[in-house]
């Protein structure tokens, strides 16, 4: 955060999960206790921010329970629709096209057209009961209040709430509850909420490399040395900027931007939390083996 300081950014909060356990790790607030800081006794790990792109791995496993697959094609070509009495225009965030794509790098390249057609494929209201079923319970409103642009993170969720969904896909379609005691998830029971050969298959792609080569380029900051299935999103004007991600033991989320709401100096999130999520992973993956993502039997190339 000091680092970024010469951005406008001011506010951060990390959450690390080891998802076999469900046990908390570490809640951080960034410069809590710090003198002089801005908002640093608000806990930015439960304050309701836009995900941006980071609901899009969960809209996809959506999809695919209804049918579709990593290779099905995708439109990726300019959008325009009606919202309220005006018009509005889609663009992803390069505002280059790419035509036909496939879901597999669709969801790789963080394409926003591709998700507004998976969404309309969908519907708000199905996606918005799955977000429900995996703890994300801040988005209360009917499903016409945040409409297809529910699928490019309109909604104001917690980085708790993201972390917690993401643990979903991390344990292969098993939701349980966080929690701050070693042992409790024996007592917690879970429910499974996604298939295994679909968490498994969204797990793939967000560890793919290749699926992202062409907004993030080869080399990108979130190719990380071992396995790990990672997600950035950034709100509309840079308000917010985050980044999740798990291997084969540990969830990790990171957010940062401005607790008054101010925007950041074009912070994204790979260009702030993801930095944060490499250090985080390799720190966690010191003095251990660390394992690929699990690859579901029932998956056929």
């Amino acid at each position: 955060l000091q680092a970024l300081a010469k951005f406008n950014v001011k506010n951060g909060a990390v959450l690390v999960v080891d998802h076999e356990t469900n046990e908390i790790l570490a809640w951080v607030v960034g410069f809590a206790g710090g003198k002089g800081k801005a908002f640093n006794k608000i806990d930015a790990v439960t304050v309701r921010r836009q995900p941006g792109s980071a609901l899009k791995p969960l809209l996809y496993a959506e999809a695919m329970r209804k049918g579709w697959t990593a290779a099905t094609m995708l439109d990726d070509s300019p959008l325009e629709e009606s919202v309220g009495l005006g018009m509005h225009t889609y663009h992803n965030y390069s505002r280059d096209h790419y035509g036909l794509i496939s879901l597999r790098e669709a969801l790789g390249n963080s394409l926003n057209i591709p998700a507004v057609r998976a969404i309309q494929y969908v519907g708000p209201g199905d996606f918005l009961s799955f977000l429900h079923d995996v703890g994300i319970r801040s988005l209360s409103g009917h499903p016409n209040v945040y409409g297809d642009g529910l699928a490019l993170g309109n909604g104001e969720i917690t980085l708790y709430e993201l972390v917690q969904a993401y643990t979903v896909l991390a344990r292969m379609g098993d939701y349980k509850p966080l929690s701050f005691i070693e042992g409790e998830h024996l007592r917690n029971g879970g429910r499974r909420v996604l298939s295994e050969d679909i968490a498994s298959l969204i797990a793939d792609i967000m560890s793919d490399p290749g699926a992202r080569e062409k907004e993030f380029g080869w080399n990108s900051v979130l190719n990380l040395p071992y396995q790990t299935a990672v997600k950035t999103g950034t709100s509309s004007d840079y308000r917010d900027a985050l980044t999740v991600g798990f291997n084969d033991k540990y969830t990790v989320g990171v957010w940062m931007g401005n607790l008054d709401y101010s925007a950041m100096s074009r912070i994204t999130g790979s260009s702030g939390p993801a930095f944060v999520l490499r250090s985080m992973f390799n720190e966690l993956n010191k003095n251990r083996e660390v394992r690929p993502l699990y690859f579901s039997d029932y998956l056929v190339k």
